[in-house]
């Protein structure tokens, strides 16, 4: 299966690091409104990263591994 344009146009590095950022303020955050939002963002991420690994086949270290960032 070909993949669809935006998934193509994706930084994978950037997501993760991005992912990582979302993370961490959903963790401090005290405002359950803006968890609920921040959280459904994250889900977001974590649909389309499971469809690139699941559906189209890209490496899953690419998209999913944090171990080596820093």
């Amino acid at each position: 299966m070909e993949a669809p344009e935006f998934i193509k146009k994706i930084d994978w590095e950037l997501l993760k690091k991005q992912k990582q950022s979302l993370m961490a303020i959903i963790e401090w955050n005290e405002l359950p409104l803006l968890k609920d939002d921040m959280e459904g963002i994250l889900s977001l991420i974590d649909n389309i990263q499971d469809y690139a690994v699941n559906k189209l086949g890209i490496d899953e270290d690419k998209v999913f591994d944090l171990t080596n960032e820093k």
